[in-house]
């Protein structure tokens, strides 16, 4: 008996249906697997596999109900990591600003004040065969060996719990790059007498800044830098910098959990004093 007109059409859609479904099965993988850069331009048809999607088409929107779920314990310290390094970490409530105690300008802030490039810091340290410590130090920042060591050994702790190193932005100073830096923020306009602690130190300074106007920078930092170095010689110290084992560490890239692990080296090291500033935010240590 002949086969109907019907029945022979729809064996023959039936006889072309695997390869349409196995290329699509093939695509769908290819798909899954994250090769999707040459199929996007492919018409395929559509089939129903759990879990998967055709190039070209987006999974279904979560439910509002999964957001708090999603944004978890593990969610939301990646969030603030990622965050944290794009935009700097918001920080938690710091204390009061330690009068004494304040952040080198920028290379971009010395040029704003038309000082000429830094060329000299003074003597190096350590000045023997040394190899690089791994968290990076700033140009221009000077550390003691006494101050390194300790520096390395918190580092060394924060690395491990963080797998990150880090930056220091300030060391100690000699009266020069203190002088430098007054130099810059009084040009820059900000006012010393509410920086520091002591305004009477800050008021010989200004003095030497003012009797000196008019003169190329480098004259007038070499004016201020003679009334550091005598008030240093006096045992007047208007930075905290200007002793030894004052340093600063930048926190403006760390997320809350890397602040965390940072206060937990610092403490497990010992013998270091750690206050939080604001402006601008860092880590202000005092070392022992």
């Amino acid at each position: 008996m002949p086969t109907p007109p019907t029945r022979r059409v729809a064996a023959k859609e039936r006889s072309l249906e695997p390869p349409h479904r196995l290329r699509a099965l093939a695509a769908a993988l290819l798909c899954a697997a994250g090769c999707t850069e040459k199929l996007e331009s492919i018409e395929l048809p559509r089939i129903d596999l759990p879990g998967l999607d055709a190039p070209g088409t987006s999974a279904p929107a979560a439910p509002a109900s999964a957001a708090p779920r999603a944004q978890g314990a593990t969610g939301a310290a990646g969030t603030a990591s990622a965050a944290a390094r794009a935009q700097g970490a918001p920080r938690a409530a710091a204390p009061a600003t330690r009068p004494d105690c304040d952040e080198l300008p920028s290379e971009e802030e010395e040029r704003r004040a038309q000082l000429p490039p830094l060329t000299a810091l003074g003597k190096a340290v350590p000045a023997e065969p040394w190899t690089p410590p791994p968290y990076e130090v700033l140009p221009g920042v000077t550390l003691p060996a006494k101050i390194a060591a300790k520096l390395e050994q918190i580092d060394r702790e924060y690395a491990r719990r963080t797998r990150e190193h880090l930056v220091i932005t300030s060391g100690t100073r000699d009266a020069n790059r203190q002088a430098r830096a007054m130099f810059t923020k009084l040009r820059l306009g900000e006012d010393l007498l509410k920086l520091y602690r002591n305004k009477a130190a800050v008021q010989e300074i200004k003095k030497a800044y003012k009797a000196s106007s008019g003169k190329p920078p480098e004259q007038v930092v070499a004016a201020m830098e003679a009334v550091i170095q005598d008030q240093i010689d006096r045992g007047i110290y208007v930075s905290a910098h200007l002793r030894r084992g004052a340093v600063d560490v930048r926190n403006r890239t760390m997320s809350p959990k890397e602040k965390r692990a940072f206060l937990e080296s610092t403490a497990e090291a010992g013998g270091v004093l750690v206050i939080e500033e604001s402006t601008p935010a860092h880590y202000h240590l005092q070392i022992d």
